[in-house]
């Protein structure tokens, strides 16, 4: 029988998404929804950290399967738990947006495959496909109902990132691509697992895409693996406690989420907040700016996200509806629900989404969109990010809890291939901008190379298991002074890699990212925005010669040769031993006028190298005696007259005009 659907879920005959239809499960489905109405509360804490472990051991069991540097370092994946309809109980503590598509796939694999080939009981459904609920190609589902008495009683799930699913770029980042047709293949949910078994066709016909079959298979039993131990533990956990209690327990868990969500949410006024930024570069040999609306509506207990006023689908930087609510669903978790143990479903009730089809924040098929994990979803979290945070001004109690956008507005994307220094084929995504700024919070500064606030377990590796894994030396990983946004309180700094080819005759890269040109980090209250990110190359230098004579070069500027540009969606960068490659990540966004920063903060971050001397003059307004000591009546002096001079350009502010009242 149909089931209203929280949420909402991909109509495959219309092509769209339906908000809040009812789901068509064929009656060959039978759901486990009967709960208890009451539990009594330490069986309720028992039960709920226990969910919660239960999902920390499904990515803890990736993590230790897996041999890729995505599992093991960046942590790209996120495991799930989810009622028999697909509502969410937990996230993981991975990376978010993974976890916010995973419901999706649920609800698509319940009208979808329920009466053929049929969801039983051991059975695990794979898919890729960006259009039905995955970030792009390279990030593969793995779900899996958890039967009880012959009902699907939950569903355990995960998404990983795999380091090569086909196209026609190593990584399957494919930058020059015009369609889904010149990338790697998009597979709905499909049955992986049948009864607890692999089925060796449909795993053979999915590693057959890759240029490292071998990693895929094993990422496919690692995500296999989680699934087990998690649909395990919780079928001895409905062995202990009884499956009305627990199904009680994921209730209630959601409940209370939905009510600690609307307490905030009150606090905050009605009304509409808008994030516009822009993106270069559609695909290689393009020149174009694109440009991309974030509005969020708040009425009463909903809110409402829409993309009006955004650009077509163009080139290769489309995503699809489902990683734009992924994106989302990754910000209103963090901001609204930090002390719940990632519950999202309860928010889930009351968020709904107003997007256009056939914008590239909401592309349709059959739209380019394997750049969408390094550009669309990062694009949308730090929109969503900005949009929520203004939101959020207006509610005392929750100001403190915004933040500038990020280090992440955009991923210098940069796959690396060829022969690895033991003569075998390799391929690699280039893993160091992991170490990403925090930006600027209400009331403290960000984090120099804090890390991808969405991404809480993940971690920059280090240099040495880099060189291990790639055919590369490093030179140096260094942080950049000034990148971070200038503010009252200033946001993290972001950095800069570089290294040669090693033991190996050539490498060959591409790159995908966009933020090269135009800086998308933006901040807030009169904070100044994060640096962009930028690549480097220098062909034919003395960098051997350097190295032979032990002097490592600090700057690639130090190298000599012939300097190359590096086009942000190009494909086919040859580089030798002599080639230096240099790739700089973007930095986070500050918070408040640069004015009231206190003159000892900026001397402070002069003397650690963090802001120059020249930027404390010119943005801060601070003069520095030789000691690097404010001198605070030159100080106030510059900063009365920069006052001054702001006044001078000043016009009066009238609706309708530049800019216009939210």
């Amino acid at each position: 029988m149909p089931i209203i659907a929280r949420g909402t879920v991909w109509d495959g005959v219309t092509n769209s998404y339906i908000p809040n239809r009812k789901l068509d499960i064929p009656d060959a489905v039978k759901l486990h929804t009967s709960a208890s109405e009451t539990v009594d509360p330490i069986t309720f804490e028992v039960i709920r950290y226990n969910l919660w472990n239960i999902n920390e051991e499904h990515g803890d069991t990736i993590v230790r399967v897996s041999g890729s540097p995505i599992a093991a370092f960046t942590h790209d994946f996120n495991p799930s738990i989810l009622t028999e309809d697909g509502e969410f109980v937990y996230f993981g503590p991975y990376l978010q947006f993974h976890a916010g598509m995973l419901d999706v796939n649920v609800k698509w694999t319940l009208e979808n495959r329920g009466e053929n080939p049929g969801i039983n009981d051991g059975d695990m459904f794979m898919a890729n496909d960006p259009w039905v609920g995955t970030t792009h190609q390279q990030d593969t589902a793995m779900i899996c109902p958890v039967f009880w008495e012959g009902k699907i009683f939950c569903w355990v799930g995960n998404m990983l990132h795999l380091a090569d699913v086909g196209g026609s770029t190593p990584g399957s980042f494919c930058p020059d691509a015009d369609d889904v047709f010149q990338e790697p293949t998009p597979t709905p949910p499909t049955k992986l697992v049948e009864r607890g078994v692999v089925r060796r066709d449909i795993e053979e016909q999915f590693v057959r895409r890759s240029r490292l079959p071998d990693l895929v298979r094993l990422d496919l039993r690692a995500v296999v693996a989680g699934n087990t131990v998690a649909r395990r533990r919780l079928i001895e956990l409905l062995e202990r406690y009884g499956a009305d209690v627990v199904k009680g327990v994921m209730r209630k868990i959601s409940d209370d989420g939905e009510k600690r969500f609307l307490e905030r949410l009150r606090t905050c006024v009605d009304g509409s907040w808008t994030s516009v930024n822009y993106l270069e570069v559609a695909k290689t040999g393009d020149r174009g700016t694109y440009k991309s609306v974030v509005t969020v509506t708040k009425d009463g207990d909903k809110l409402v996200f829409r993309n009006d006023g955004t650009a077509p689908q163009v080139g290769a930087i489309n995503m699809t509806y489902a990683a734009f609510r992924g994106a989302v669903l990754s910000c209103l978790n963090a901001y609204f629900l930090p002390d719940s143990l990632y519950s999202i479903g309860g928010i889930a009730r009351h968020v709904e989404f107003d997007l256009d089809p056939g914008t590239f924040t909401c592309a349709s098929h059959p739209a380019a969109v394997s750049l969408a994990g390094a550009i669309g979803v990062h694009l949308i979290i730090g929109q969503t990010q900005n949009a929520l945070a203004k939101m959020m001004m207006t509610s005392p109690s929750l100001k403190g809890q915004l933040m500038a956008q990020g280090g992440a507005s955009q991923w210098p994307g940069a796959t690396c291939s060829g022969l690895d220094q033991r003569g075998a084929q390799f391929g690699g995504f280039m893993l160091d901008c992991m170490g990403a700024g925090l930006g600027a919070f209400a009331f403290r500064d960000g984090v120099d190379s804090g890390g991808l606030w969405f991404d809480a377990k993940g971690f920059m590796p280090n240099v040495e298991h880099a060189e291990h894994a790639m055919p590369i030396l490093y030179l140096y990983r260094k942080e950049i002074a000034d990148s971070g946004g200038a503010g009252k309180y200033r946001g993290g700094n972001g950095g800069e890699w570089a290294f040669v080819a090693h033991k190996t005759d050539n490498l060959t890269h591409a790159t995908s990212a966009s933020g090269c040109a135009i800086p998308t980090a933006h901040g807030l209250s009169g904070g100044g925005p994060g640096a962009p990110n930028n690549y480097r190359f220098v062909r034919g230098s003395d960098v051997q010669t350097l190295i032979a004579a032990g002097k490592m070069p600090n700057d690639l500027g130090e190298l000599s040769g012939t300097w190359e540009s590096i086009h942000p969606k190009q494909v086919g960068i040859a580089q030798t031993r002599d080639d230096g490659y240099a790739i700089r990540w973007s930095a986070a966004a500050g918070f408040g006028d640069p004015l009231e920063r206190e003159p000892d903060r900026v001397a402070a971050d002069v003397r650690n190298e963090d802001v120059t001397r020249d930027t404390a003059d010119k943005v801060y307004g601070v003069v520095l005696d030789e000691r690097l000591a404010v001198d605070l009546p030159l100080t106030q002096s510059l900063r009365a007259k920069r006052v001054a001079e702001r006044l001078a350009e000043a016009r009066p502010f009238s609706k309708g005009s530049w800019m216009t009242a939210t």
